[in-house]
């Protein structure tokens, strides 16, 4: 097993995939994270919904031809070519990128519009390699241990950690305000 491990990892490092492991056969950690998520803004101010990535490795990651995938296989947003993304840097997708930009102008790098947008009660956020490897998914939910403040108050979901396991609802919490994208999170626990 060890072996076939290395053999892996030497094939990806070869197809420039540095700073990547497999992680049994849910993905492989290529040290990108889905960090933030807005999927249910509040009537009073609604950017739509938009997802950040967080680069939590010491490598320049391109993500070019890299796709994004809620819970239906068929609404995929694939990122442009040559998008880079930096050591400890955010790139926030966003949905409506109008709608966006009037409430976050000061955020940057962003991608979108979508052509999809994100279940109000339930979903997936997926992020594929350009090889259609998995490498993060988070099934978040409107109830407990989620935080349910998310769901239509105006806090976001944001990651306590980015080294914390995110598919786990007890590693997320509402943020403060309407979200941090682009930025560290308001609820950021410090090193873990």
């Amino acid at each position: 097993m060890k072996q076939t491990l290395l053999i892996i990892t030497a094939l990806m490092l070869m197809l420039g995939c540095e700073d990547t492991q497999t992680e049994g056969s849910d993905g492989i950690d290529a040290g990108v994270v889905i960090n933030e998520i807005n999927y249910n803004s509040s009537d009073s101010y609604d950017p739509d919904d938009w997802v950040e990535i967080y680069n939590s490795s010491s490598n320049t990651m391109n993500l070019g031809s890299w796709l994004l995938k809620d819970e239906n296989d068929d609404h995929i947003f694939t990122i442009p070519s040559n998008t880079l993304l930096l050591p400890d840097q955010y790139l926030v997708f966003c949905t409506d990128t109008l709608k966006f930009t009037a409430l976050f102008p000061d955020v940057s790098p962003y991608y979108g519009d979508l052509g999809f947008g994100l279940g109000g009660g339930s979903d997936f956020v997926r992020l594929f390699d350009s090889n259609g490897l998995l490498v993060d998914m988070v099934e978040y939910d409107d109830a407990a241990p989620w935080p349910i403040l998310a769901d239509g108050s105006g806090p976001t979901l944001e990651l306590n950690h980015p080294s914390l396991d995110n598919t786990l609802g007890e590693n997320w919490s509402a943020s403060e305000g309407y979200g941090t994208p682009g930025a560290v999170n308001s609820i950021y626990t410090g090193d873990e």
